[in-house]
């Protein structure tokens, strides 16, 4: 259950936690970015259309949540898109068959605490609060190709 993930860059755009609807999704915000010409133009351009992600960065108090797509090299972002720099850290790694873009619409609060459980069963320590971690990311890759998803936690560099 554990890897070595190698440096990434995410590109798509943050949502803030307060844009959670109530059935604590952010199905709006991830059909704004499918709707969104930039994005799919991006996506197009450096042939990654078959390629999806969500990731959500912890903060002591909050979070944010990131909806695009993973790359394994830094990379331009047009105007309209954000990026943001994941590190070369060790992962807690889960993947599922058979997924495909309905899963980012999936409760955090029942995607997240499923998949933590699994961690915590695989005796990997991690923060009660991941907010509190020096690598406060949760990702989510989702290949449409393979209807592979993969979720993965970053671990603090000393576990």
């Amino acid at each position: 259950m554990k890897k070595l993930q190698e440096k990434s860059t995410f590109v798509g755009r943050p949502f803030s936690d307060q844009l959670m609807d109530d059935q604590r999704t952010f199905s709006s915000c991830n059909v704004e970015m499918e709707q969104d010409q930039v994005f799919q133009a991006f996506l197009a351009e450096h042939e990654l259309t078959d390629q999806r992600a969500s990731m959500i960065v912890f903060g002591p108090e909050n979070f944010m949540y990131w909806y695009g797509v993973l790359v394994p090299n830094e990379v331009e972002v047009p105007s309209g898109l954000m990026r943001f720099v994941l590190p070369q850290n060790e992962v807690a790694l889960e993947e599922l068959d058979q997924q495909n873009l309905a899963f980012f619409s999936q409760p955090l609060n029942s995607v997240l605490p499923t998949f933590l459980q699994k961690v915590g069963d695989e005796g990997i320590q991690m923060y009660e609060n991941p907010g509190d971690s020096l690598t406060p990311y949760f990702v989510q890759t989702l290949n449409l190709a393979t209807k592979k998803l993969a979720q993965m936690l970053y671990l603090d560099a000393s576990e």
